[in-house]
């Protein structure tokens, strides 16, 4: 028991809080101006035409309105002194993912490890959709949860 009037449980929801508010779509302000454009070198977001840079600058908006809301998890994360190891995604390809695993672990992680137990997962994802004969196009038909409408 400590003698702090707080729990660590405490500290890690109240970071949480905080990260959450710092993201907030609802006060974050998209300023996309002076922001390279990645797959153009030096050319930049507000270098687009009108149209383009209005309608890039909502769809930027709407991916982080979009965003799931990880702050407990990334704080948790932190707390522990873990770091992400790797992304494993499967659906549509590139950046369309329909299933995606984030593994974390501690920082003195043995590569060999940390491939292996990646190898580990990504085949266990792939056995259990090559048994329900499920290729990454299949993962978009899926029938959405009865509680949930369908995406559009």
């Amino acid at each position: 028991m400590t003698d702090l009037p707080y729990t660590d449980d405490d500290a890690r929801a109240e970071a949480a809080d905080q990260l959450r508010a710092a993201h907030d779509p609802e006060s974050f302000d998209v300023n996309i101006e002076g922001h390279k454009i990645p797959s153009r070198g030096d050319f930049q977001w507000d270098q687009l035409g009108d149209d383009d840079f209005h309608d890039a600058n909502r769809e930027i908006d709407e991916h982080v309105e979009d965003a799931v809301d990880l702050a407990r998890w990334s704080v948790d994360l932190g707390a522990c002194a873990l770091r992400a190891t790797t992304e494993l995604a499967w659906g549509r390809g590139g950046n369309a993912w329909d299933l995606a695993i984030q593994i974390a672990h501690r920082p003195a992680l043995k590569d060999d490890l940390r491939e292996a137990i990646t190898v580990a997962v990504r085949r266990a994802v792939n056995d259990v959709l090559h048994t329900r004969e499920i290729d990454d196009t299949h993962l978009l038909h899926q029938s959405a949860p009865a509680d949930k409408e369908p995406a559009s």
